[in-house]
């Protein structure tokens, strides 16, 4: 039987008129290589895309779910995390959202002034809600830091409650290649060196099912 792998890719916008939004510079290239090197292992995929300009094409075994906020994101988990043997949260969502989104775009006559200030709301955290509501599932997060990356990194993990965590810096963004540190629940810690994001990739598929695999014969 085929494992199951919900998958979270590319960044996320929060807008705050019609025409101006708050994002990041992911690419979504490790959700697109997670999702293809999944595809190779036979395993059947939902991938829930942010705002990435990669393509990932729906196909018999890869289900696509176009998103653009954070809200949207956590809406399509909720809906198809009961189907997953595996979660596998690799977008760059947004933390913070604006708390009131304007109707037309804001013009700089209207303000009057020469600052602005912008108030922002916490999004959900999407990560956080697949642990609290997982049965038996794998659970993979990621945490992308500019300092104390390792520390922050196993701090995520345990409050969390995750199986796995990919660490990286922050050079990783955008880039064709990582060399991430994989952290494990047992804490067993595995530095990769720097590799493609496909090879990466191949490494996480490989772990997350490895890690399912022990949970199914416990």
């Amino acid at each position: 039987m085929a494992i199951n792998i919900l998958i979270t890719s590319g960044p996320t916008r929060e807008y705050i008129d019609p025409v101006r939004f708050i994002s990041n510079a992911s690419s979504g290239k490790m959700g697109k290589a997670l999702v293809d090197e999944a595809l190779k292992q036979n395993c059947k995929v939902i991938v829930v895309k942010g705002t990435s300009s990669i393509d990932i094409q729906n196909t018999k075994n890869c289900k696509v779910i176009d998103v653009v906020s954070a809200k949207d994101m956590l809406l399509a988990v909720k809906k198809n995390l009961k189907s997953a043997d595996i979660f596998i949260g690799a977008a760059a969502v947004s933390d913070y959202r604006p708390a009131v989104v304007a109707k037309n775009k804001i013009k700089k006559k209207d303000i009057g002034n020469e600052t602005i200030t912008l108030k922002l709301v916490k999004n959900p955290d999407i990560i956080k809600y697949v642990s609290l509501h997982k049965k038996n599932q794998v659970v993979v997060g990621f945490a992308l830091e500019t300092k104390n990356l390792i520390s922050y990194a196993k701090t995520k993990l345990k409050e969390k409650k995750l199986d796995m965590i990919v660490a990286n810096s922050s050079s990783t963004i955008s880039s064709k290649n990582s060399a991430p540190t994989l952290i494990f629940k047992s804490g067993k810690v595995k530095k990769l060196e720097l590799l493609s994001k496909e090879k990466v990739a191949k490494e996480i598929i490989n772990e997350s099912i490895r890690i399912f695999k022990t949970i199914k014969t416990c």
